[in-house]
């Protein structure tokens, strides 16, 4: 009986944290090294079953203490149809005062950015392909990067 009550609210929790507006996330931790080159582009393909409107966020895993404010990111966005579109960002990685923006627990931090809010995207496949405009060879202390795209539901 002891052990009925805690595993009843695990369930529960769970229950409550799962997000229907959730399509598609998926975090990429292949970063050698935690290096990510500027010719390494991580590509994510996301099958859309309904046309509707969308938020798409970047998110970025990193080492504490991140020595650059600021990271140039560009995501180049193939439709089903053919189509290509280019989104880029500033990932702002520190506020005015230098802290780290992110949730940081230990050595690591994460870091959720939109990239596109409100944008009709049709249903199919999509292929977002995430590149670092950094201007060295490489972007250091980076952990893990991901996408998360959400449906915007209509009241």
């Amino acid at each position: 009986m002891k052990l009925v009550k805690p595993l009843f609210f695990i369930a529960f929790f769970l229950l409550l944290s799962c997000d229907k507006s959730s399509v598609y996330q998926k975090i990429d931790n292949d970063f050698k090294d935690n290096r990510w080159f500027k010719t390494t582009i991580k590509t994510h393909t996301i099958d859309i079953q309904k046309e509707s409107t969308y938020t798409l966020f970047f998110d970025f895993r990193h080492v504490h203490d991140f020595q650059f404010p600021e990271i140039p990111i560009q995501f180049r966005i193939e439709n089903p149809d053919g189509t290509v579109s280019v989104e880029k960002i500033n990932l702002s990685i520190k506020d005015e005062n230098g802290k780290d923006r992110g949730e940081c627990m230990g050595d690591v931090c994460d870091l959720r950015q939109v990239v596109f809010s409100d944008k009709m995207l049709t249903k199919g496949k999509h292929s977002i392909s995430i590149s670092n405009q950094f201007d060295g060879e490489y972007l250091p202390n980076v952990i893990g990067i991901g996408l998360r795209l959400e449906e915007i539901e209509k009241q």
